[in-house]
């Protein structure tokens, strides 16, 4: 009796365990595709002039976000410049031309200022395009920089002219994204190279696999199914300040589009480009507990964070579940 006992109990908590994990995942996944839903909608009436409005008086520098986000933030945030500027590194050759599509201040251009090649900062952003060729005003390395203002969907750049094409943070915030693939596709030379990074779809849930182990599954898995994602953000959280607001609107919302890798990679190859390498980085998530108690731990836990960084890319699966999708 003793022995049937030690085997029942066991199978009995996995049951309840599963009962319990299929229920909680149950109101995960009814609640996940009404906030996309509802997200979904929020970001089908921006007009343009709103949207330049915005990226030109509303968005700071990314050296300003750096002094609010504080230098734990700052470091995890710098990681995507070095990653970028590593892979266009390995494809531009010497005396290449490299286009930075939403430059920012050219993080990634301070990362290739040692080459013999020529980079082009494309911003939306005036304020932007000021600050960038300010920055590089006094420079004189051999990496030929100037920066200059445009629209991602319809680039100021001739026909076949860039080896390398960036578009890092930018895709994300793009109200025709198909339109800047084509874009892309168009000012690149043959066998030229395009390298992105975006926001992740598919990332690590803020709870724990303990808790809800199948949104887990449902997130790995989903970066090549897409239609197994339930939760994805479409809009940027907070509304566009009520003073660039055209005339009788009371509330717009910009888009702030989580990516899914299958998805994005069919809309690439929709452009004539193909995907040749994946991966995501940045863990765990900003919003999650791990993240704000790493914070907190000062430099000790910038050097924790890149350890667990290391660990979860080298996971299979886990790998998936980065904050950032990175394309090439």
């Amino acid at each position: 009796m003793s022995g049937r006992w030690r085997v029942a109990f066991p199978s009995f908590l996995l049951g309840a365990a599963a009962m319990q994990w299929a229920k909680v995942y149950h109101s995960y996944r009814i609640e996940g595709k009404a906030q996309t839903a509802y997200e979904r909608e929020l970001v089908g009436g921006v007009d343009r002039g709103t949207f330049r409005r915005h990226y030109d008086e509303q968005v700071p520098t990314i050296e300003e976000e750096f002094e609010w986000w504080g230098r734990f933030h700052q470091h995890r945030h710098e990681m995507r410049y070095d990653l970028v500027a590593a892979t266009v590194r390995e494809h531009l050759a010497p005396g290449g031309v490299v286009l930075d599509v939403g430059a920012g201040a050219g993080l990634v251009a301070d990362r290739l200022a040692d080459l013999r090649a020529t980079y082009l900062g494309l911003e939306f952003s005036a304020r932007n395009v000021r600050a960038g060729g300010a920055k590089f005003a006094e420079h004189t390395g051999p990496l030929s920089v100037s920066f200059f203002q445009g629209d991602a969907e319809r680039m100021p750049i001739p026909d076949g002219s860039v080896d390398v094409v960036v578009m890092s943070e930018v895709i994300e915030h793009l109200m025709h994204p198909d339109r800047a693939v084509r874009e892309v596709s168009r000012v690149l030379r043959p066998g030229g190279v395009f390298v992105m990074t975006t926001n992740n779809a598919s990332e690590m849930p803020c709870r724990s696999p303990l808790a809800n182990p199948l949104a887990w599954v449902e997130k790995a898995l989903g970066a090549t199914r897409p239609e197994l994602i339930s939760l994805r953000p479409w809009a940027w959280p907070g509304p566009v300040a009520e003073e660039l607001l055209p005339p009788g609107v009371d509330r717009m919302h910009l888009p702030h589009t989580h990516h899914i890798y299958e998805e994005t990679r069919r809309l690439f190859e929709a452009g004539g480009l193909e995907t040749f390498e994946w991966s995501t980085f940045e863990f765990p998530p900003h919003q999650s507990r791990t993240d704000q108690w790493l914070e907190a731990r000062g430099e000790r836990g910038s050097e924790l964070v890149d350890v667990i960084e290391r660990i979860c890319r080298r996971i299979p699966l886990i790998d998936r579940l980065g904050c950032h999708l990175f394309m090439v």
